[in-house]
This record gives structure tokens, sequence and C-alpha cells, in this order.
């Protein structure tokens, strides 16, 4: 069978396991070629081939639920549920999606694009079903990184306390998660890797026992407590661990051995209760690129298949903010001994590797797990040091009480830098940075701040460590706008006060961050239509610069604001409250992101959907206030 007759995972049935392997190698060749063409998660896909063909081949898939943890691992799930004809979309527009969705297909049961949720949603689908009188195979997929996430490890203590509940969790564990993981759970995880598995060892004791002469192929009730006894003391040690949570462990089982994977998948079907099989696989399996640089490989923009290379970009580019930011925290580190890296398990994507070569004993890595880096940061502030956690701005989301539980009310003096902040291109709704603004504006005795261009941003970490309380400084992905850089001496800026970059008699224009720029193009091709705008470079959203703000809204008479975030409770609308609050009542046209959910595209692809390019925002000005001239307003 050819992998593109595949379009039902039911087809799998009753094929033997030399055509399954055969159809392995089809997905990983696929997989390839698709990556190596437009981008996309390499490695984690590459890593669970034989896993998902396993383990489809002992499921109903008209029926039975599989929750794939995070999703960017399930792209051979995608090639074997009806997406093979349309594969080359991948991450593109109106394309196939880089993750899970509901609505892309029937076979996706649910969608995520962060870690640790599998097993929950999993156990929900299951009592749901056991609440209905409904027969069916829930299943969760989740890696041995997801696994440090506090999130999975509620559920999988909800779950083995409830002994008839059927629920099966795969564990995939290749030593692996975008970096390598960490904590106790991945280090007896790696020793469980190199260990005999129980089931062998179990099974045979108990085959022993049962014949002789006198047992009459049964065990009595005192030597099966003896069996589990002897369980307890032959399981390694983590498998102790999920035994005495309530789960049955089997493993660990070869990743890669489909035979071997379809008669444990049978077998843990079986069994009345959770069930948790711990499976040994190879991220990057089958490239040999991918199997040597499991970090570099976890996902990749377009590359020479051949070389494993990234095609060299067209032109030179200035340095991403990540970089700039990992530059500048090495020399903050440097100057300062208090001053110490957090990331969660996303040190390459932050530029905390950068820290983490250079000052190794300043820099920390909790894995995925974003409260506990949150506290972990109070609880360091507490005792003198300058933490700065780097996170992405859809990954903070996910420790929104510790922000305002553990570093707001206490007023600890805690720096987050919010990477991937506003658009974020083909990783879709999950991973848009929209939100920030909105959720850090209202947390107590926040700051918060946004740059313009990268210099500026380094000005900004300096004004953050200066500060006894907490700050949030956003960055948005990709390159920065080529402003130049220094190597040290950065001076802070004064929180609270903004720049006029350009004055004006017809409109004012305040924008936000990443938005300047684009305001600041805005501007001209207003003045080729005779409109003189003044834009202002807030700088800060906490607290905003009312002094230069008010002031110039009373005399032009006509405001515009620019943010890359949502407009509901975002950037505009603290503008719009100053505004109110001190009686100068004048029009507001708010540009940003509207009451939608961003889908997969190319940043720009997605900035021209949503009207934020300069052309499009100049026609709206036009368009919302007709005739532009100068409207001023009594105090």
């Amino acid at each position: 069978m050819h992998l593109s007759e595949l379009t039902h995972p039911n087809q799998l049935h009753g094929l033997s396991v030399a055509e399954l392997e055969g159809i392995a190698r089809q997905i990983r060749e696929r997989h390839l070629d698709v990556v190596s063409t437009s981008g996309g998660h390499l490695g984690p896909g590459l890593g669970v081939v034989e896993l998902t063909l396993a383990l489809y081949q002992t499921l109903d898939l008209d029926k039975d639920r599989v929750v794939w943890d995070v999703g960017h691992q399930a792209y051979p799930h995608k090639l074997i549920t009806g997406r093979y004809n349309d594969f080359h979309t991948l991450r593109q527009k109106d394309g196939v999606a880089g993750y899970l969705k509901r609505c892309e297909s029937p076979f996706d049961h649910f969608g995520a694009g962060h870690a640790s949720t599998s097993i929950s949603a999993a156990l929900g689908m299951a009592l749901a079903r056991d609440q209905r009188g409904e027969d069916f195979k829930s299943v969760a997929v989740i890696g041995d990184g997801s696994l440090t996430g506090g999130m999975a490890l509620e559920a999988i203590n909800h779950a083995g306390h409830l002994p008839k509940t059927r629920l099966l969790v795969v564990l995939n564990d290749n030593d692996m998660s975008i970096s390598p993981p960490v904590g106790a759970l991945s280090t007896h995880l790696n020793r469980m890797r190199h260990s005999r598995p129980l089931q062998f060892l179990q099974d045979n004791a108990e085959e022993a026992i049962k014949h002789l002469p006198f047992m009459h192929g049964e065990l009595p009730p005192e030597l099966k407590n003896l069996k589990e006894s002897m369980k307890r003391l032959a399981v390694p040690k983590l498998g102790a661990v999920f035994e005495e949570l309530g789960f049955t462990y089997m493993g660990p089982v070869d990743g890669h051995d489909i035979g071997g994977l379809i008669e444990v998948f049978q077998q843990a079907h079986a069994h009345e209760g959770p069930v948790l099989v711990h499976v040994a696989t190879t991220k990057g399996k089958g490239y040999a690129f991918a199997e040597e640089d499991q970090v570099g490989y976890h996902a990749q923009s377009a590359f020479d298949l051949a070389t494993g290379k990234a095609y060299p970009s067209s032109k030179p580019k200035p340095p991403s903010y990540s970089k700039v930011f990992g530059q500048t925290l090495v020399k903050l580190c440097e100057q300062d001994p208090r001053v110490v890296g957090i990331t969660a398990a996303m040190a390459t994507g932050t530029g905390l590797d950068l820290l983490e070569k250079a000052r190794p004993q300043q820099y920390f890595d909790v894995g995925i797990a974003e409260q506990h880096a949150v506290t972990m940061a109070a609880g360091m502030a507490c005792e003198g040091l300058r933490p700065v956690c780097a996170i992405y701005s859809t990954f903070l989301q996910r420790a929104y009480d510790q922000l305002i539980h553990d570093v707001g009310i206490q007023n600890l003096p805690v720096t987050f830098v919010l990477d991937r902040a506003g658009i974020v291109g083909a990783d879709g709704p999950t991973h848009q940075g929209q939100y920030d603004i909105s959720y850090l504006r209202c947390v107590p005795n926040f700051t918060v701040m946004a740059p313009k261009d990268e210099a500026e941003l380094q000005r900004m970490m300096v004004t953050c460590l200066n500060h006894d309380g907490p700050t949030a400084l956003r960055i948005p992905r990709g390159e920065g706008e080529g402003a130049p850089l220094m190597e040290e001496g950065w001076e802070p800026l004064e929180i609270g006060r903004g720049e006029l970059l350009t004055d004006g008699d017809d409109l004012l224009i305040v924008a936000y961050g990443s938005m300047v720029a684009p305001a600041m193009a805005t501007a001209g091709l207003l003045q080729e239509q005779g409109v003189r705008a003044a834009v202002i470079n807030a700088r800060f959203l906490r607290p905003l610069d009312e002094a230069l703000i008010l002031p110039m809204a009373r005399r032009i008479g006509k405001v515009v604001t620019m943010e890359e975030g949502c407009l509901a409770g975002g950037f505009g609308a603290a503008v719009v409250e100053i505004l109110n609050d001190q009686d100068v009542l004048v029009p507001v046209h708010r540009i940003g992101i509207p009451d939608v959910l961003v889908d997969h595209a190319t940043p720009a692809q997605s900035k021209e959907a949503l009207g934020l390019t300069p052309a499009q925002m100049s026609e709206s000005i036009l368009n919302r206030f007709g005739t532009l001239k100068r409207q001023a307003v009594g105090v």
C-alpha cells in the first residue's frame, strides 16, 4: 500500500509488520520532503512514526480518541488521516496546520499548541465516556519534556485514583523536549531507558510458579500479593512511582519496533484502569543530521535535504531581537553577579542559550514549567537576586496567577522578557503573542514597556534591572530594525516617559513597540496626502506618558493608536482611558488586532489580513476621519 492511498487510519488494520514498516519509510520521506521545502517541526514527528502506526493498528479511530500533547509531533498522524495530498501546504496560509485543530479533521480529537495538556484532556474524555455509558478507548501521547509540566502531574495524580477508568498514557521518551530536559523525572527516565523491562521478569516468574505441580495453573491470593511485592522491588524507580500513583506501568519499550509496540498496546488496552506505556524513541529518527543535532533540528526553516544546511538568506539581515536580548543579558550578568537568567525549556528560542554558554552559573532552565519559573524567580528576588525570566508571550499566559500573586502583589524586582510578542506566523492561534498587553496592564505594581528597535531594547534591559519592582518587556519575533547597537554603557530610560519622533498639526499617532516603525511609515504616506501627523513612541504601557500625550491630544484633536496586540483591553484602550479620565474628549481610532483568532500564515500575510500594513493603516485613518484639519480641544 502507498501512503497516498491511506485516507482513514483504520486502513492500517490487518497490515503486516513488514507492510507497516514500508509505510513508515514513506512517512519519513514525505515528512522530510515537505519540511525541507517549506519549514516546520522536524525531529519530533520523525521520532514517533512507528509509535503512531502501531498505536493506530490497535485502535478504531471511528470511535476511539487520541490526544497528542502539543501536537508538533503529530505530522505522521496527519499523513495517515487524509491529509497526504495537502501536506505540501503545511503551515502555509489556508493550508495544513502545524498543530492539531479540531476543525481541520475529525481525527484531531483535541487541539493544542502548549505542552502538558494531553493527559487532562484524555482523562476528561474517558470520564465523559463513562458518564454517558459509552465504550471507546481514550489515549494520551505525551513527550518526556511535557511530563515536567505540573498540569501533566496533576492529571496523573487524579487518574491514578480512578482505578475503574480505562485510560492509556503513552510516554514518548526521547530524552529531549525542545532542548535537553531537566529535573529528577528526566534523570529517572534516562536510567529506565537502559534497564531491563519489568514485564520479562514479572511474566517469567509468574509462569514458573503457575506450572508447579501443586498450583494447577493458578496463583492463590497470597502468591498474587507476593507477585505484586516482587513487582515493586523489580520495577525501575520511576515505574514504581507510576505504580504507586495507581497506574499499571509497562516499559520501557523500543519505540521503533512496530511488532513489539503492537503487542504492548494490545496488552495495555486489556487493562481495566489507567495504564502508562513507556516508549523509548529517538528524536529525528531516520535522518542522520536530525539524530545528531536534536536541538537544532527540532524545527527548521527550509533547508537542503542532502546537506542538512539551511538555505542562506538572499541579503544580510539585522540580528534578531532574541539574539540582541541574549547578548545584552550576558554583558549585564558579567557586570552584576546578582543578575540571573531563567528559561522554561526555551533557551535557544529566547536567546538564553548565549547565557548558558557564557555564564552557566547565572543560568537556570526549569523545564516546561512556567508557573514554577515565575515563583522561583520571586523567591530569588526575595533573597537579593535580579532574576530575568525569558518566556514567550503565549507561554507566560500559563503563569498568570503567579504574575499577580507571587510577583505583583509582593512588588518584587523580577524582570519578564516576553519573546514572540505580537504576530508570530506559521504556528497559528496557539502561539500568537497577541494578549500580553491586555493581561499585563492590570497586574499590580508592574512597569510594562516595549522597545521601538533593538537599541532601545538594550536601554530597556538596564531600565528593568535598575527598577525596584516587577517589570515586563515585550519583544517581537524576528530581526530588528537595523538600529546601531552598543557593546555596553547603556543608559536607562526614565520610566513613564515616551518620545516624540515627529510633530504635526493634523493628527496624533501614538504607537507602541513594534508598531512604531510602521507608524512612521504611515505618517510618511499621510504626508503625501497633505496630512501632517505627529508620532509618539509610547515606550511605556504602564505608566503611560500622560504629560506628553494629553497636551498633544488637546492641541491636535484627532488621535490614532497602534499596537501589535488585541484591541480588547489593549494599548489603545489604555490611551482612551487616560483621555476620558482627563476630559480630553477627542475622537480616537484604535488600530490593532480585532477580536479574531489569527491563523497560521507568514507574519506579513497575517498583518495584511488584519489591515496592519502602512498603506492599509493610512487608508483606514483617512476613511475614519474624512477631512483631517486641525481641531483643537479646549481645556
